[in-house]
């Protein structure tokens, strides 16, 4: 893919030194909004990239100070070659919230099943991130929710169909390139026919290499096709084609299948190497050599300073220098090694030398992006006594089934995830209130709706909304057993006079006599849309 920059990108790194060299292969992360604390990596080891989340930058202008100090340093440097500054901006996942224009999410617009509106969308992340200086979009997510009740993955991915995942992926990729930024596939070969979370253990996929190409390898054969620049690998085992490692230490699942089947040139990024699927079965310096020898071109380390460890920036450190011996006694042959080094700043000089950055743009275009993606993707998936849109007679009772402190984690100090600080269910509430008369529209939160349930007398007139909520976190759930008995007890009391609106996924069943709206997200757009479709279909 980037060939024509083997020979610049050879002539570049033949002054390095083998520290430099070898820190050009790291991504890592770093706590705080000053690049200080990033120099040592950059200055001393040349270092390839950093992980940037919404711990480093809040706002678009925190960014742009952080991003533009750490170039800064880069170019003190005769031969500097740009850093690699990956976001999760990928829509259920977001950074610089609530400035960025996140959209509804990869599932919702997947229900929108309009390529050309993710396209549009993937094009507003590119051209939003770069105005705050970042050179790549760690997405689109690739996987297939072949396994519903993943934690982890859920409205990340675009669906449960290869095919129509494919197709979304691809527009994805297309549009982030037409917003003039670097993507990144992820989590090859595929993170959806899991139940099991990377950031706390490795989950095994049981299936042969015809299967997953039938179930879970077109999307990304499709990024593939529309010339993704960066593929993320999954620490995930799939026995029946490496039974030994997981897929960022396999050279059966990197070289055979991504390489050679599926004809991938780009450059192969691990996912964190300190998540706990990694961390806790492996090694670190052990785990490293194999992944480079396997075929992992860029190597993320991050997950440390999430968990608040102290020494984070020195084990850090401490992961290059051992590299750096690994090759000096031979464990890693330093010809290996260049040719990795090669292809990287190869990319680089390709892709990110020249990228425009920090340029304005224009919130009220982007956010009509936005708010067409979501209204596109709301659906009225059952509504058995015809209680939609809301009719002018009835009495309208909004109720949050999420209690209050089952949102603690939704905003960590991980920086990772949603970001979202406010729950969906207060825009949801607001977009109503906006469209409905007050005399007839009552809103309650967990508590007030358990204190009313047990002592409101059903009347014909009354029409019972109940919103539930997810949101896929790293490393930790998003409680559902208070929101689901709630639901359940609303749909014993009053039956087909209960609407479930979903600001989430929709593959669990409701109350069979219950309507159901889902928008298929969680964002504060899909929220406003679903009121929306309530109050007037």
């Amino acid at each position: 893919m980037f060939e024509s920059f083997r020979s610049q990108a050879a002539q570049k790194i033949s002054g390095w030194s083998l520290e430099e060299k070898v820190g050009q292969l790291f991504i890592l992360a770093f706590p705080g909004k000053d690049a200080e604390a990033a120099r040592p990596l950059i200055e001393r080891y040349n270092l390839g990239g950093c992980y940037l989340s919404q711990d480093n930058a809040a706002t678009f202008a925190e960014a742009r100070q952080l991003t533009q100090a750490m170039v800064a340093i880069v170019n003190q440097r005769v031969d500097a070659v740009p850093m690699l500054l990956g976001v999760d901006q990928e829509g259920a996942w977001s950074v610089l919230t609530p400035q960025s224009t996140t959209g509804p999410g990869n599932l919702a617009l997947g229900s929108a099943d309009n390529p050309a509106l993710s396209a549009q969308m993937y094009s507003v992340f590119g051209i939003e991130m770069r105005s705050a200086g970042f050179n790549c979009v760690l997405g689109p997510c690739a996987d297939v929710n072949l396994k519903p009740n993943s934690p982890i993955i859920d409205t990340r991915a675009f669906g449960e169909v290869p095919a129509q995942v494919a197709v979304q992926v691809g527009a994805a990729v297309h549009g982030a390139h037409d917003g003039g930024i670097v993507v990144c596939a992820k989590h090859f070969p595929g993170h959806g026919d899991t139940t099991g979370d990377t950031h706390r253990e490795i989950p095994v996929v049981d299936k042969s290499l015809a299967t997953l190409m039938v179930e879970d390898l077109a999307p990304f054969k499709a990024a593939i096709d529309a010339r993704v620049e960066l593929m993320m690998t999954s620490h995930i085992c799939y026995p029946q084609i490496d039974p030994v490692y997981p897929a960022t230490l396999s050279k059966a699942i990197l070289q055979d299948v991504l390489r050679e089947k599926l004809g991938f040139k780009g450059i192969v990024i691990s996912d964190s190497m300190n998540m706990g699927a990694i961390r806790h079965n492996f090694p670190p310096v052990e785990a490293a050599i194999i992944a480079f020898k396997a075929g992992i071109d860029m190597m993320m380390l991050s997950e440390e300073h999430y968990d608040h460890n102290d020494n984070y920036l020195e084990n850090q450190l401490a992961m290059i220098g051992a590299i750096v011996s690994a090759v000096e006694d031979g464990r890693m042959p330093e010809a290996e090694l260049n040719v990795i080094v090669e292809r990287v700043v190869a990319f680089k000089l390709a892709r990110l030398v020249g990228m425009p950055l920090f340029s304005e743009f224009n919130p009220e275009v982007n956010r009509k992006v936005e708010q067409a993606a979501a209204k596109a993707a709301v659906k009225i998936l059952a509504d058995p006594a015809r209680n939609l849109p809301i009719q002018a007679d009835k009495q309208v009772f909004v109720l949050q089934t999420t209690p209050l402190a089952d949102y603690a984690n939704l905003v960590n100090p991980r920086g990772i995830g949603p970001n979202q600080a406010t729950p969906a269910f207060d825009y949801f509430a607001a977009e109503i209130s906006a469209g409905m008369a007050s005399d007839r529209l009552s809103i309650l939160d967990y508590t007030e709706a358990k204190g009313w349930l047990a002592g409101v007398k059903v009347e014909p007139r009354q029409l019972i909304l109940a919103v539930i909520e997810n949101y896929p976190l790293p490393g930790e759930d998003f409680k559902q057993a208070a929101s689901k008995a709630l639901v359940a007890e609303l749909a014993a009391k009053f039956g087909a006079q209960l609407v479930v609106i979903g600001l989430r996924n929709a593959y669990e069943p409701v109350p069979e006599l219950a309507g159901h709206v889902c928008a298929y997200g969680s964002r504060e757009c899909s929220a406003r849309a679903a009121a929306q479709v309530c109050l007037s279909v």
